[in-house]
């Protein structure tokens, strides 16, 4: 009898051992989750259903030893702290026993422990599998990745890994530089944060050498930020001819061939105005410039590429030269004018001085007036001077406009010929026109003589000239004349009345002869005898 008993009580122990041993449960030993977000607890559960299907559960969840329900399907019966906070994931009918617990604090650490009850069959608390939280106060600052160097122009991905402990309240994520993004998530290892990858494809430029590609993410409680320092290469580019900003007429001079690029230029050019190659080096060195050094630019190359400065001019100081008196083209008499000293220098003149034509100072402006000028207004000049010496101009002469002023030198006189000579001074020149003492006959000169201002008429007449004749001279300012004498010559007359009597005389004789053969001719015919 005591063996049966032994053997029924060893029957008995075997079956609960085994019937126990068929409730069991996995989830881990801890989770991470952020203050503020959530986390999940995954969990799967197995019951001894010896072939047979149930279809009701009950599951709930429990903070420490019983101490507070964290979640029951029968909401009503969940712990203040967590009412609104809890929910399962997963369906208790698959096995699925996962808890999301939302807005974590720092009081939320657990340990927590799962308990299923099944209508029709029993009921088992896991408390042998218990899982801790790690609540974190501060995110994990997102680890950013890219090439150790990229190249202009050319697309590349950046990588932005991000931390955290709820799918279902991702930190909001965002780059510092524009883009195409995407995101991909990461399977999650027991007892780490979840980490989700985002990334960035841009085409980076010369711009973003040296400078930050950062990432944020933004939870609830903070934003971090983490950044890697771009490394771009690039051609070079702002490629400038480099020199003193001035140089002295004849100096010599050292140019310089700058340019931003990455990595530097290792290579030069140098070509001068027309393209002709002047040399290669990082620098070229000019020898007595001048005033018409023509304009030079430089090439810098890299091995990403190449670029080239605009043309350049040296900026070659010299003293005034071409200097001139510059004013209107002509001024009336007695009107003011003003000079100008024109000149061409580097720097500009900056002082002046004006001289008579026999060197009498009047002025040390850049510009000179003269009032109320006339034709006897004397020719003058002008000094320019800069920082580099000076130069003078030529003495100017004013051209000076005047109506016509007969000259009292005008007058005719008779020799051989009348000869009657006006002289007109004015400017512009006049027309000068003859009249006879009525003005109803006009003549041309017989010759005309230009000297600067002065035009000299000369009117030659014969036989019948009048007594006076009238010089009247006219230009666009106004007219003047004149009325002359013109002596009568006796000589004239004399030859004049002697040529008259000889002419009659051979007339007179040339009649008588004509009659007297016409005589002759009659009377041989009337004798018989022809006229030898």
């Amino acid at each position: 009898m005591a063996f049966w008993s032994c053997l029924l009580s060893l029957f008995l122990w075997l079956r609960v051992s085994l019937t126990a041993g068929e409730w069991s449960a996995e989830m881990p030993k801890s989770v991470v989750g952020l203050s503020g977000s959530c986390v999940v607890i995954p969990c799967t559960f197995s019951y001894p259903a010896n072939g047979k299907t149930y279809t009701e559960f009950t599951g709930v969840w429990y903070k420490g030893y019983y101490e507070l329900t964290v979640y029951h399907t029968d909401t009503s019966k969940i712990s203040d702290a967590f009412q609104g906070r809890t929910r399962l994931t997963g369906d208790l009918r698959q096995n699925d026993c996962s808890l999301k617990i939302s807005s974590l604090s720092s009081s939320d650490t657990g340990p927590f422990m799962f308990r299923i009850e099944i209508k029709d069959l029993d009921k088992f608390t896991y408390d042998q599998n218990k899982t801790s939280v790690t609540v974190n106060e501060t995110p994990e600052i997102p680890v950013v990745s890219v090439e150790e160097e990229v190249t202009s122009v050319k697309p590349v991905t950046a990588t932005c890994a991000v931390f955290h402990s709820c799918p279902s309240d991702l930190p909001r994520v965002s780059w510092n530089h524009n883009g195409t993004h995407s995101s991909l998530s990461q399977p999650q290892n027991p007892g780490h944060l979840r980490l989700t990858l985002y990334t960035l494809t841009f085409t980076p430029s010369r711009e973003d050498h040296n400078k930050h590609l950062s990432c944020s993410a933004e939870y609830k409680v903070k934003t971090v930020t983490n950044y890697k320092t771009l490394k771009v290469k690039y051609p070079p580019y702002d490629v400038k001819v480099v020199s003193k900003p001035s140089v002295k007429e004849n100096d010599s001079v050292e140019l310089t061939c700058s340019s931003d690029s990455n990595p530097p230029a290792n290579s030069y050019q140098w070509f001068s105005s027309n393209g002709i190659l002047l040399g290669n080096k990082h620098t070229h060195r000019l020898e007595r410039v001048s005033r018409h050094t023509e304009a030079m630019s430089c090439t810098a190359i890299n091995t990403e590429g190449k670029n080239s400065s605009g043309p350049r001019k040296i900026n070659v100081l010299y003293p005034p030269y071409n200097v001139n008196v510059v004013t209107n083209h002509s001024v009336k008499e007695n009107d003011s004018v003003e000079l100008t000293c024109s000149s061409n220098s580097n720097p500009p003149a900056n002082s002046y001085q004006w001289f008579s034509s026999n060197g009498i100072l009047l002025g040390n402006k850049h510009t000179h007036r003269l009032e109320r000028v006339s034709r006897h207004t004397e020719a003058i000049s002008c000094t320019a001077i800069n920082t580099e010496g000076k130069n003078c101009s030529g003495l100017q002469k004013l051209n000076i406009l005047y109506p016509p002023e007969i000259k009292s030198e005008s007058s005719c006189q008779t020799k051989i010929l009348t000869v009657c000579v006006c002289n007109v001074d004015s400017n512009p020149p006049s027309e000068v026109k003859w009249f006879d003492p009525d003005s109803s006959e006009t003549f041309s000169s017989t010759s005309i003589k230009q000297t600067e201002s002065l035009t000299i008429f000369t009117l030659q007449g014969w036989l019948g000239f009048p007594e006076t004749v009238q010089c009247f001279a006219n230009n666009i300012l106004g007219n003047s004349s004149i009325t002359l004498e013109a002596p009568q010559n006796g000589i004239i007359i004399h030859i004049a009345v002697a040529s008259a009597a000889v002419v009659l005389v051979c007339i007179v004789v040339y009649v008588v002869r004509k009659r007297w053969t016409t005589s002759l001719q009659i009377d041989g015919a009337r004798f018989g005898h022809p006229l030898l």
